[in-house]
Protein backbone atom coordinates (compact mmCIF):
# COMPACT_ATOMS: atom_id res chain seq x y z
CA UNK A 1 0.00 0.00 0.00
CA UNK A 2 1.12 3.68 -0.92
CA UNK A 3 -0.01 6.94 0.62
CA UNK A 4 0.22 8.18 -2.72
CA UNK A 5 -3.42 8.75 -4.12
CA UNK A 6 -3.66 8.31 -7.79
CA UNK A 7 -6.70 9.25 -9.97
CA UNK A 8 -9.24 7.47 -12.18
CA UNK A 9 -8.54 10.01 -14.56
CA UNK A 10 -5.32 8.78 -17.24
CA UNK A 11 -3.25 12.31 -17.98
CA UNK A 12 -2.07 12.00 -21.15
CA UNK A 13 1.97 12.98 -21.15
CA UNK A 14 2.01 9.01 -19.65
CA UNK A 15 0.16 7.17 -22.47
CA UNK A 16 3.53 6.30 -25.09
CA UNK A 17 5.93 6.20 -22.11
CA UNK A 18 6.79 2.75 -23.15
CA UNK A 19 7.06 3.19 -27.03
CA UNK A 20 8.95 5.96 -26.85
CA UNK A 21 11.95 4.67 -24.57
CA UNK A 22 14.43 1.35 -24.81
CA UNK A 23 12.32 -1.45 -23.12
CA UNK A 24 13.52 -4.11 -21.47
CA UNK A 25 11.90 -8.18 -20.63
CA UNK A 26 12.27 -9.46 -17.08
CA UNK A 27 10.54 -12.45 -16.01
CA UNK A 28 8.64 -11.89 -12.68
CA UNK A 29 7.23 -15.08 -10.92
CA UNK A 30 7.53 -17.18 -13.61
CA UNK A 31 5.68 -14.56 -15.98
CA UNK A 32 7.64 -12.60 -18.94
CA UNK A 33 6.91 -9.02 -18.73
CA UNK A 34 8.16 -5.66 -20.29
CA UNK A 35 9.80 -2.21 -18.59
CA UNK A 36 11.38 0.63 -19.82
CA UNK A 37 15.30 0.55 -19.33
CA UNK A 38 16.52 2.48 -16.26
CA UNK A 39 13.10 1.73 -14.07
CA UNK A 40 13.52 0.57 -10.31
CA UNK A 41 11.81 -2.98 -10.14
CA UNK A 42 9.04 -2.20 -7.23
CA UNK A 43 7.41 0.27 -9.84
CA UNK A 44 7.96 -2.31 -12.93
CA UNK A 45 5.73 -4.93 -10.94
CA UNK A 46 3.56 -2.82 -10.01
CA UNK A 47 2.92 -1.29 -13.90
CA UNK A 48 1.98 -5.35 -14.45
CA UNK A 49 -0.16 -5.81 -10.95
CA UNK A 50 2.61 -7.65 -8.81
CA UNK A 51 2.63 -6.09 -5.55
CA UNK A 52 5.61 -5.74 -3.27
CA UNK A 53 5.37 -5.06 0.00
CA UNK A 54 7.50 -1.69 1.36
CA UNK A 55 7.54 1.35 3.67
CA UNK A 56 10.26 3.60 2.90
CA UNK A 57 9.21 3.28 -0.91
CA UNK A 58 7.31 6.49 -2.43
CA UNK A 59 7.35 6.50 -6.50
CA UNK A 60 7.48 10.88 -6.32
CA UNK A 61 10.64 10.57 -4.16
CA UNK A 62 14.33 8.64 -4.68
CA UNK A 63 15.29 5.27 -3.43
CA UNK A 64 16.78 4.96 -0.43
CA UNK A 65 16.22 1.35 0.68
CA UNK A 66 16.72 1.28 4.00
CA UNK A 67 13.46 -0.38 5.56
CA UNK A 68 14.22 -4.12 3.82
CA UNK A 69 10.51 -4.69 3.04
CA UNK A 70 11.09 -5.35 -0.11
CA UNK A 71 13.58 -7.25 -0.44
CA UNK A 72 13.02 -9.93 -3.63
CA UNK A 73 14.56 -12.98 -4.59
CA UNK A 74 17.01 -12.53 -8.29
CA UNK A 75 18.58 -14.72 -10.16
CA UNK A 76 22.65 -13.74 -10.58
CA UNK A 77 25.60 -15.69 -11.48
CA UNK A 78 25.96 -16.75 -7.76
CA UNK A 79 22.24 -18.08 -7.28
CA UNK A 80 19.28 -16.65 -6.51
CA UNK A 81 19.78 -13.19 -3.48
CA UNK A 82 18.32 -11.30 -1.71
CA UNK A 83 17.83 -7.63 -2.73
CA UNK A 84 15.56 -4.68 -2.24
CA UNK A 85 13.29 -4.07 -4.68
CA UNK A 86 13.06 -0.50 -4.35
CA UNK A 87 16.64 0.15 -4.91
CA UNK A 88 17.80 -2.04 -8.17
CA UNK A 89 16.88 -1.12 -11.68
CA UNK A 90 15.26 -4.05 -13.93
CA UNK A 91 17.77 -5.22 -16.61
CA UNK A 92 17.17 -7.17 -19.55
CA UNK A 93 16.95 -11.34 -18.82
CA UNK A 94 16.28 -10.34 -14.88
CA UNK A 95 14.75 -13.15 -13.09
CA UNK A 96 12.69 -12.01 -9.95
CA UNK A 97 10.58 -14.54 -7.31
CA UNK A 98 9.00 -12.42 -5.27
CA UNK A 99 6.63 -15.23 -3.28
CA UNK A 100 9.61 -17.33 -2.54
CA UNK A 101 9.84 -18.87 1.00
CA UNK A 102 13.39 -17.13 1.75
CA UNK A 103 11.50 -13.96 0.68
CA UNK A 104 8.16 -14.16 2.93
CA UNK A 105 11.10 -15.15 6.37
CA UNK A 106 13.08 -11.72 4.96
CA UNK A 107 9.45 -10.28 5.07
CA UNK A 108 8.42 -11.95 8.78
CA UNK A 109 11.47 -11.22 10.28
CA UNK A 110 11.50 -7.23 8.99
CA UNK A 111 8.16 -6.99 10.65
CA UNK A 112 8.82 -8.98 13.53
CA UNK A 113 11.63 -6.26 14.50
CA UNK A 114 8.98 -3.39 13.64
CA UNK A 115 6.54 -4.48 15.79
CA UNK A 116 9.09 -5.13 18.95
CA UNK A 117 8.46 -1.77 20.07
CA UNK A 118 5.47 -0.66 18.12
CA UNK A 119 2.11 0.01 19.73
CA UNK A 120 -0.35 -2.68 18.97
CA UNK A 121 -3.82 -0.81 19.53
CA UNK A 122 -4.55 0.61 16.16
CA UNK A 123 -8.03 1.05 17.15
CA UNK A 124 -7.15 4.20 18.68
CA UNK A 125 -4.23 4.78 16.19
CA UNK A 126 -5.89 7.54 13.92
CA UNK A 127 -4.11 5.62 11.13
CA UNK A 128 -6.03 2.68 11.84
CA UNK A 129 -8.07 1.20 8.92
CA UNK A 130 -4.98 2.94 6.39
CA UNK A 131 -2.30 1.68 7.88
CA UNK A 132 0.35 0.05 5.23
CA UNK A 133 1.84 -1.63 8.46
CA UNK A 134 -0.90 -2.83 9.29
CA UNK A 135 -2.28 -4.16 6.25
CA UNK A 136 0.80 -5.93 5.26
CA UNK A 137 1.43 -7.68 8.71
CA UNK A 138 -2.11 -9.08 8.48
CA UNK A 139 -0.49 -10.35 5.03
CA UNK A 140 2.98 -11.03 5.66
CA UNK A 141 3.46 -10.92 9.41
CA UNK A 142 3.60 -14.10 11.32
CA UNK A 143 0.74 -13.28 13.58
CA UNK A 144 2.76 -13.89 16.85
CA UNK A 145 5.59 -12.32 18.50
CA UNK A 146 8.53 -14.04 20.41
CA UNK A 147 9.18 -10.49 22.14
CA UNK A 148 7.81 -10.84 25.75
CA UNK A 149 9.60 -7.35 27.03
CA UNK A 150 8.16 -4.03 27.91
CA UNK A 151 7.65 -2.04 24.60
CA UNK A 152 9.75 1.55 24.94
CA UNK A 153 7.16 4.17 25.64
CA UNK A 154 7.52 8.15 25.38
CA UNK A 155 5.51 11.31 25.93
CA UNK A 156 3.17 11.45 23.06
CA UNK A 157 1.71 13.62 20.93
CA UNK A 158 4.45 16.40 20.74
CA UNK A 159 3.50 19.08 19.07
CA UNK A 160 6.06 19.88 16.57
CA UNK A 161 4.50 22.08 14.15
CA UNK A 162 0.93 24.32 14.07
CA UNK A 163 -0.64 21.26 12.51
CA UNK A 164 1.51 18.22 12.84
CA UNK A 165 1.66 16.27 15.86
CA UNK A 166 4.53 13.61 16.60
CA UNK A 167 4.19 9.83 18.04
CA UNK A 168 7.66 8.70 18.39
CA UNK A 169 6.38 5.10 19.35
CA UNK A 170 4.86 4.23 16.36
CA UNK A 171 7.79 6.10 14.19
CA UNK A 172 9.62 2.99 11.88
CA UNK A 173 11.86 5.33 10.64
CA UNK A 174 11.41 4.41 7.24
CA UNK A 175 12.65 8.64 6.52
CA UNK A 176 9.39 9.06 4.00
CA UNK A 177 9.19 12.42 5.99
CA UNK A 178 12.61 13.78 6.46
CA UNK A 179 13.26 12.82 3.00
CA UNK A 180 10.39 14.98 1.80
CA UNK A 181 11.27 17.73 3.79
CA UNK A 182 14.88 18.19 2.22
CA UNK A 183 14.58 16.43 -0.92
CA UNK A 184 11.00 17.64 -2.26
CA UNK A 185 10.26 20.77 -0.19
CA UNK A 186 13.84 22.03 0.48
CA UNK A 187 13.05 23.05 4.01
CA UNK A 188 15.07 20.34 6.27
CA UNK A 189 13.24 21.02 9.56
CA UNK A 190 12.66 17.73 10.36
CA UNK A 191 15.42 14.92 10.67
CA UNK A 192 16.69 11.98 12.67
CA UNK A 193 18.23 12.34 16.04
CA UNK A 194 19.89 9.79 17.72
CA UNK A 195 21.69 6.28 16.30
CA UNK A 196 20.80 2.83 16.67
CA UNK A 197 17.37 1.75 18.75
CA UNK A 198 17.70 5.39 19.94
CA UNK A 199 16.85 6.97 16.84
CA UNK A 200 14.07 8.80 16.25
CA UNK A 201 12.30 11.67 13.90
CA UNK A 202 12.99 15.62 15.50
CA UNK A 203 12.32 18.85 14.83
CA UNK A 204 15.07 21.48 15.09
CA UNK A 205 16.11 22.18 18.07
CA UNK A 206 15.36 26.25 17.99
CA UNK A 207 12.42 26.45 15.20
CA UNK A 208 9.02 24.72 14.79
CA UNK A 209 8.02 22.34 11.97
CA UNK A 210 6.55 25.37 10.06
CA UNK A 211 7.14 24.53 6.40
CA UNK A 212 3.89 25.33 4.43
CA UNK A 213 4.25 21.81 2.96
CA UNK A 214 4.04 19.88 6.40
CA UNK A 215 0.83 17.96 5.28
CA UNK A 216 2.69 16.39 2.74
CA UNK A 217 4.43 14.37 5.43
CA UNK A 218 1.19 12.87 7.56
CA UNK A 219 -0.20 11.82 4.08
CA UNK A 220 2.87 9.54 3.31
CA UNK A 221 3.89 8.35 6.54
CA UNK A 222 3.01 4.89 6.70
CA UNK A 223 2.08 4.61 10.60
CA UNK A 224 0.56 6.95 12.91
CA UNK A 225 3.52 8.55 13.98
CA UNK A 226 2.24 11.72 12.13
CA UNK A 227 -0.76 13.17 12.04
CA UNK A 228 -2.78 16.34 11.27
CA UNK A 229 -4.73 18.22 13.91
CA UNK A 230 -7.49 19.35 12.30
CA UNK A 231 -8.01 15.83 11.45
CA UNK A 232 -7.00 13.78 14.88
CA UNK A 233 -9.74 11.79 15.95
CA UNK A 234 -12.51 12.83 13.95
CA UNK A 235 -13.49 10.12 11.50
CA UNK A 236 -12.57 6.48 10.71
CA UNK A 237 -11.59 6.02 7.13
CA UNK A 238 -14.24 3.61 6.74
CA UNK A 239 -16.66 6.29 7.21
CA UNK A 240 -15.54 8.74 4.96
CA UNK A 241 -16.80 9.85 1.13
CA UNK A 242 -14.45 10.32 -1.35
CA UNK A 243 -14.82 12.43 -4.56
CA UNK A 244 -12.20 13.72 -6.76
CA UNK A 245 -11.51 17.41 -7.15
CA UNK A 246 -9.46 20.39 -7.89
CA UNK A 247 -8.10 22.73 -5.19
CA UNK A 248 -9.01 26.18 -6.03
CA UNK A 249 -6.73 28.15 -3.47
CA UNK A 250 -4.58 29.06 -6.26
CA UNK A 251 -4.32 29.16 -10.14
CA UNK A 252 -2.12 25.99 -9.83
CA UNK A 253 -5.30 23.82 -9.85
CA UNK A 254 -4.14 20.79 -7.72
CA UNK A 255 -5.85 17.46 -7.98
CA UNK A 256 -7.32 16.65 -4.82
CA UNK A 257 -9.31 14.20 -3.06
CA UNK A 258 -12.39 15.86 -0.66
CA UNK A 259 -13.11 13.71 2.17
CA UNK A 260 -16.31 13.57 4.00
CA UNK A 261 -18.15 11.80 6.70
CA UNK A 262 -21.73 12.65 8.27
CA UNK A 263 -22.03 15.11 5.49
CA UNK A 264 -19.43 17.21 6.90
CA UNK A 265 -15.68 18.20 5.31
CA UNK A 266 -13.23 16.17 7.28
CA UNK A 267 -10.26 16.16 5.03
CA UNK A 268 -8.31 16.74 1.87
CA UNK A 269 -5.55 14.64 0.15
CA UNK A 270 -3.99 15.24 -2.30
CA UNK A 271 -3.92 13.26 -5.83
CA UNK A 272 -1.45 12.11 -7.64
CA UNK A 273 -1.23 13.71 -11.16
CA UNK A 274 1.66 13.57 -13.68
CA UNK A 275 0.62 17.26 -15.31
CA UNK A 276 0.21 18.92 -12.24
CA UNK A 277 0.96 18.37 -8.58
CA UNK A 278 2.40 14.81 -8.58
CA UNK A 279 0.36 14.02 -5.90
CA UNK A 280 1.71 17.39 -3.31
CA UNK A 281 0.10 19.48 -1.87
CA UNK A 282 0.44 23.31 -0.28
CA UNK A 283 -1.16 23.71 3.80
CA UNK A 284 -3.19 25.92 2.05
CA UNK A 285 -4.74 23.46 -0.38
CA UNK A 286 -4.75 20.89 2.32
CA UNK A 287 -6.35 22.47 5.65
CA UNK A 288 -8.63 25.57 3.99
CA UNK A 289 -11.42 23.22 4.47
CA UNK A 290 -11.23 24.47 8.24
CA UNK A 291 -13.05 27.59 7.01
CA UNK A 292 -16.25 25.87 5.33
CA UNK A 293 -16.69 23.70 8.19
CA UNK A 294 -19.11 25.33 10.04
CA UNK A 295 -20.21 26.83 12.77
CA UNK A 296 -19.89 24.40 15.37
CA UNK A 297 -16.47 23.39 14.66
CA UNK A 298 -14.81 26.84 14.93
CA UNK A 299 -17.34 29.29 16.97
CA UNK A 300 -14.31 31.91 17.10
CA UNK A 301 -13.39 31.74 13.38
CA UNK A 302 -13.83 33.18 10.02
CA UNK A 303 -16.31 29.82 9.70
CA UNK A 304 -18.40 31.42 12.18
CA UNK A 305 -19.41 33.95 9.09
CA UNK A 306 -19.90 31.40 6.86
CA UNK A 307 -23.82 30.92 5.23
CA UNK A 308 -24.62 27.15 5.83
CA UNK A 309 -28.18 27.67 4.44
CA UNK A 310 -29.50 29.70 1.58
CA UNK A 311 -30.94 32.63 2.67
CA UNK A 312 -33.70 35.06 1.19
CA UNK A 313 -33.95 39.05 1.36
CA UNK A 314 -37.55 39.62 2.33
CA UNK A 315 -38.50 43.13 3.80
CA UNK A 316 -34.65 44.03 3.73
CA UNK A 317 -33.81 41.17 5.90
CA UNK A 318 -32.03 38.10 5.53
CA UNK A 319 -34.29 34.90 6.03
CA UNK A 320 -33.36 31.38 5.86
CA UNK A 321 -35.10 29.46 2.97
CA UNK A 322 -34.80 25.84 1.45
CA UNK A 323 -33.17 25.22 -1.92
CA UNK A 324 -35.73 25.11 -3.94
CA UNK A 325 -36.90 28.61 -2.53
CA UNK A 326 -33.65 30.18 -3.09
CA UNK A 327 -33.08 28.68 -6.77
CA UNK A 328 -36.68 29.27 -7.45
CA UNK A 329 -36.00 33.29 -6.37
CA UNK A 330 -32.89 33.63 -8.49
CA UNK A 331 -34.66 32.32 -11.24
CA UNK A 332 -37.91 34.96 -10.60
CA UNK A 333 -35.45 38.08 -10.67
CA UNK A 334 -33.26 36.61 -13.68
CA UNK A 335 -35.95 35.93 -15.63
CA UNK A 336 -37.98 39.47 -14.61
CA UNK A 337 -34.81 41.40 -16.42
CA UNK A 338 -36.59 43.45 -19.63
CA UNK A 339 -34.48 41.20 -22.02
CA UNK A 340 -32.16 38.48 -21.65
CA UNK A 341 -29.00 41.24 -22.64
CA UNK A 342 -30.12 42.79 -19.68
CA UNK A 343 -28.38 40.21 -17.28
CA UNK A 344 -24.86 40.04 -17.21
CA UNK A 345 -22.65 37.84 -15.33
CA UNK A 346 -18.95 37.47 -14.20
CA UNK A 347 -17.48 34.50 -12.95
CA UNK A 348 -14.58 34.56 -10.21
CA UNK A 349 -10.97 34.10 -10.91
CA UNK A 350 -10.77 30.94 -8.72
CA UNK A 351 -13.08 28.88 -10.44
CA UNK A 352 -11.96 25.66 -12.01
CA UNK A 353 -11.94 25.57 -15.85
CA UNK A 354 -15.32 23.04 -15.49
CA UNK A 355 -16.74 25.54 -13.23
CA UNK A 356 -16.02 28.23 -15.28
CA UNK A 357 -17.44 26.57 -18.29
CA UNK A 358 -21.04 25.23 -16.68
CA UNK A 359 -21.68 28.76 -15.05
CA UNK A 360 -20.92 30.55 -19.09
CA UNK A 361 -22.79 27.57 -20.75
CA UNK A 362 -25.82 28.59 -17.94
CA UNK A 363 -26.02 31.80 -18.92
CA UNK A 364 -25.02 31.76 -22.63
CA UNK A 365 -27.91 28.80 -23.32
CA UNK A 366 -30.25 29.06 -20.27
CA UNK A 367 -31.14 32.86 -20.35
CA UNK A 368 -29.75 34.07 -23.05
CA UNK A 369 -27.31 36.81 -22.73
CA UNK A 370 -23.44 37.22 -24.31
CA UNK A 371 -22.82 39.45 -21.32
CA UNK A 372 -20.03 37.32 -19.79
CA UNK A 373 -16.82 38.31 -17.86
CA UNK A 374 -14.12 36.62 -15.85
CA UNK A 375 -11.88 37.85 -13.42
CA UNK A 376 -8.00 37.26 -14.34
CA UNK A 377 -7.33 37.91 -10.87
CA UNK A 378 -3.42 38.50 -11.89
CA UNK A 379 -3.19 42.11 -12.04
CA UNK A 380 -1.88 41.84 -15.81
CA UNK A 381 -3.78 43.31 -18.91
CA UNK A 382 -5.74 40.62 -20.29
CA UNK A 383 -4.18 41.68 -23.92
CA UNK A 384 -0.73 41.19 -22.76
CA UNK A 385 -2.03 37.82 -20.94
CA UNK A 386 -3.48 36.52 -23.91
CA UNK A 387 -0.33 37.56 -26.27
CA UNK A 388 2.25 35.38 -24.54
CA UNK A 389 2.74 31.79 -25.15
CA UNK A 390 1.27 29.04 -23.34
CA UNK A 391 3.06 25.86 -21.43
CA UNK A 392 2.10 23.47 -19.01
CA UNK A 393 3.54 22.65 -15.77
CA UNK A 394 5.47 20.14 -17.38
CA UNK A 395 6.90 22.19 -19.92
CA UNK A 396 8.18 24.85 -17.42
CA UNK A 397 9.69 22.17 -15.00
CA UNK A 398 11.59 20.81 -18.20
CA UNK A 399 12.63 23.77 -19.83
CA UNK A 400 15.57 25.32 -19.73
CA UNK A 401 14.67 28.74 -18.79
CA UNK A 402 12.32 29.95 -16.70
CA UNK A 403 11.45 33.88 -15.87
CA UNK A 404 9.27 34.51 -12.83
CA UNK A 405 7.77 37.89 -12.47
CA UNK A 406 6.35 37.03 -9.17
CA UNK A 407 7.84 38.07 -5.74
CA UNK A 408 6.72 34.86 -3.67
CA UNK A 409 6.34 31.31 -5.99
CA UNK A 410 6.31 29.56 -2.66
CA UNK A 411 3.76 31.60 -0.47
CA UNK A 412 1.39 32.75 -4.31
CA UNK A 413 1.72 29.39 -6.27
CA UNK A 414 3.11 26.67 -3.72
CA UNK A 415 3.40 23.66 -5.64
CA UNK A 416 4.13 25.13 -9.16
CA UNK A 417 7.45 26.36 -6.92
CA UNK A 418 7.87 22.43 -5.86
CA UNK A 419 7.73 21.73 -9.89
CA UNK A 420 10.51 24.04 -10.38
CA UNK A 421 12.43 23.55 -7.75
CA UNK A 422 12.19 19.83 -8.75
CA UNK A 423 13.69 21.08 -12.45
CA UNK A 424 16.09 23.10 -10.70
CA UNK A 425 17.84 20.00 -9.58
CA UNK A 426 18.02 18.93 -13.21
CA UNK A 427 19.74 21.92 -14.18
CA UNK A 428 16.45 24.34 -15.24
CA UNK A 429 17.82 28.11 -15.15
CA UNK A 430 15.16 30.19 -13.24
CA UNK A 431 15.54 33.94 -14.10
CA UNK A 432 13.46 35.68 -11.66
CA UNK A 433 12.47 40.08 -11.63
CA UNK A 434 12.42 40.15 -7.36
CA UNK A 435 14.91 41.47 -5.25
CA UNK A 436 13.84 39.64 -2.07
CA UNK A 437 15.80 36.19 -1.05
CA UNK A 438 13.95 32.90 -1.70
CA UNK A 439 14.88 29.64 -1.16
CA UNK A 440 15.74 28.26 -4.23
CA UNK A 441 18.83 30.84 -4.79
CA UNK A 442 21.65 28.89 -2.70
CA UNK A 443 23.68 25.29 -3.73
CA UNK A 444 22.70 22.37 -4.85
CA UNK A 445 20.94 24.49 -7.63
CA UNK A 446 22.61 26.04 -10.39
CA UNK A 447 23.27 30.10 -11.07
CA UNK A 448 19.66 31.91 -10.81
CA UNK A 449 19.84 35.56 -11.91
CA UNK A 450 18.07 37.96 -11.56
CA UNK A 451 16.75 40.73 -12.70
CA UNK A 452 15.33 43.42 -10.59
CA UNK A 453 12.46 45.47 -11.33
CA UNK A 454 11.35 48.86 -10.80
CA UNK A 455 7.96 48.65 -8.81
CA UNK A 456 4.26 48.40 -10.41
CA UNK A 457 6.93 47.93 -13.60
CA UNK A 458 5.86 43.57 -14.44
CA UNK A 459 3.17 44.42 -16.93
CA UNK A 460 5.91 46.26 -19.07
CA UNK A 461 8.02 43.59 -18.59
CA UNK A 462 5.43 41.27 -19.98
CA UNK A 463 5.12 43.91 -23.25
CA UNK A 464 8.89 43.64 -23.49
CA UNK A 465 8.52 39.80 -23.97
CA UNK A 466 5.85 39.95 -26.17
CA UNK A 467 8.22 42.33 -28.91
CA UNK A 468 9.83 39.95 -31.83
CA UNK A 469 12.97 41.34 -30.48
CA UNK A 470 13.35 39.54 -27.00
CA UNK A 471 13.67 36.09 -26.75
CA UNK A 472 13.87 33.53 -23.52
CA UNK A 473 17.33 32.04 -24.19
CA UNK A 474 18.80 35.73 -24.38
CA UNK A 475 18.69 35.55 -20.60
CA UNK A 476 21.72 33.70 -20.31
CA UNK A 477 23.77 35.91 -21.70
CA UNK A 478 21.69 39.20 -20.32
CA UNK A 479 24.55 41.58 -18.57
CA UNK A 480 23.82 45.32 -17.58
CA UNK A 481 23.58 47.42 -20.66
CA UNK A 482 21.39 44.92 -22.73
CA UNK A 483 18.78 46.90 -24.47
CA UNK A 484 16.20 44.32 -24.64
CA UNK A 485 14.33 45.26 -21.73
CA UNK A 486 13.32 48.82 -21.47
CA UNK A 487 15.40 50.86 -18.97
CA UNK A 488 13.13 52.41 -16.76
CA UNK A 489 11.81 48.73 -16.24
CA UNK A 490 15.03 47.37 -14.76
CA UNK A 491 16.57 48.74 -11.85
CA UNK A 492 19.42 46.99 -11.34
CA UNK A 493 21.73 43.75 -11.69
CA UNK A 494 22.19 41.21 -9.48
CA UNK A 495 24.89 38.42 -9.83
CA UNK A 496 25.88 38.02 -5.74
CA UNK A 497 23.20 34.89 -4.89
CA UNK A 498 24.69 31.53 -5.38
Amino acid sequence: MTSLLTSNTTDAPMTDALETRTTVTLTVNGREVTATKGEMLIAAADRVGTYIPRFCYHPRMEPVGVCRMCLVEVDGPRGATLQPACYIQVGEGMVVNTESEKVKKAQDGVLEFLLANHPLDCPVCDKGGECPLQDQTLAHGSGETRFIEEKRHFPKPIEIGELVLLDRERCIQCSRCTRFASEVAGDAQIDFAGRGDNIEVAPSPTEPFDSVFSGNTVQICPVGALTAKPYRFTARPWDLEQVESTCTTCAVGCRVAVQSSSNRLTRVLGMDSEAVNHGWLCDKGRFAIDSVVGIDEAPLTDSARRIMEPMIRRNGELETATWGEALREAARIISSASTPAAVGAIGGAALTNEGAFAWQRFFRGVVGTDSIDAQYGDGLDPVLVAALPRATINEAAEACTVVLLTGDLREELPVLFLRLREGLVKGLLVVRTWPNQWPLSKRPFVFSPSIFLRPSSSQRCVAATSTEHWTWGSLRTWRPGNSLLPRPVVRHWSSSER
